[in-house]
């Protein structure tokens, strides 16, 4: 029995160091936060850029088709 109590606390004092604490959880929840608010707002704009510059093109073809294609 105190054989495997020792192999018990020599395996907690193993792994508890190893483990994370709330403030590694709180700095982990924080850095993740701004990344991912970042990431958005870069795709946010990659798709507004995108679809400006669709739309622009869509509209350069219809204006060409109107004013220089006869009907």
């Amino acid at each position: 029995m105190d054989n495997r109590m020792t192999t018990l606390e020599t395996s907690f004092d193993t792994i508890l160091p190893t483990l994370a604490t709330k403030e590694d959880l709180k700095d982990l929840e924080v850095k993740l936060t701004g990344t991912i608010h970042r990431e958005i707002s870069t795709c946010t704009w990659r798709m507004i850029t995108w679809m400006t510059v669709v739309i622009g093109i869509a509209f350069t073809g219809v204006f060409y088709v109107a004013r220089y294609v006869p009907a």
